[in-house]
């Protein structure tokens, strides 16, 4: 780890512990030793008490009184929420780039598209690569109706939902069908069929947590909070 790519200590700490729990790499739940930070990083515990009090100011970790500080768990409301929300904004953003999608910006979506091919191709794919490259496609129409400030604001409130992603790319094995989904979404933006577009762009946000119902349920229960009967509303 290149400590001069970081501003300060407490920067490097901040930024490495944000990427590792939106990747996963710290889990849902999982408690975070002061101490075990210090050693890993070589630092003092000042830096450390600084990166974890933004982290939680974010959301990120949360400090339980005598018992420590842990990663948060996962809000299914927050997510479901997250996804209602993308397929309303994305749909008129969608709506807007299909007005101006000459063919040099449609070859841009089909070059990032090949991008997700070939990542698959190689083999070993890693949830985290998959997830840049199919954020970067979703992005892609935000940024080409100017609308990079939305997107952006789109990604500062997906702490639950990224890490949702993630866990649902770790479980997935079809990245191929991810694909076709991206295929199919693409061929009705080309031929301007707004309908077609709209249907499909839900089905594909909407699909990772039908498909993560058991997983959700039982495999990885301990990782999100306990929901309220206002939290379980049906998708």
């Amino acid at each position: 780890m290149e400590e001069t790519a970081y501003k300060n200590r407490e920067e490097m700490v901040y930024r490495v512990l944000k990427e590792e729990i939106l990747n996963l790499e710290l889990k849902p739940g999982q408690v975070i030793k002061e101490n075990e930070i210090c050693e890993r990083f070589s630092v003092s515990r000042t830096p450390v008490r600084d990166a974890l009090r933004l982290l939680q100011e974010q959301g990120f970790v949360v400090t339980v009184p005598y018992r420590g500080i842990f990663v948060t768990l996962l809000s299914l409301s927050n997510i479901k929420q997250m996804i209602y929300m993308r397929v309303a904004v994305e749909t008129m953003v969608m709506r807007d780039f299909s007005q101006i999608a000459t063919p040099l910006l449609m070859e841009d979506v089909y070059y990032m598209l090949r991008k997700q091919k070939a990542l698959v191709q190689a083999g070993n794919v890693k949830p985290e690569q998959f997830y840049r490259l199919d954020a970067q496609m979703h992005g892609f129409w935000f940024e080409a109706t100017k609308k990079s400030w939305l997107w952006k604001l789109l990604q500062e409130q997906q702490l639950h939902y990224t890490r949702f992603r993630m866990l649902d790319f770790v479980t997935e094995t079809d990245f191929d069908r991810i694909i076709h989904e991206h295929e199919q979404l693409i061929g009705f933006l080309e031929r301007q069929d707004i309908a077609g577009m709209e249907k499909a762009l839900k089905e594909h946000l909407y699909f990772s947590m039908k498909r993560m119902r058991y997983q959700i349920d039982v495999e990885y229960r301990e990782y999100f909070e306990e929901e309220d009967e206002e939290g379980k509303f049906d998708i």
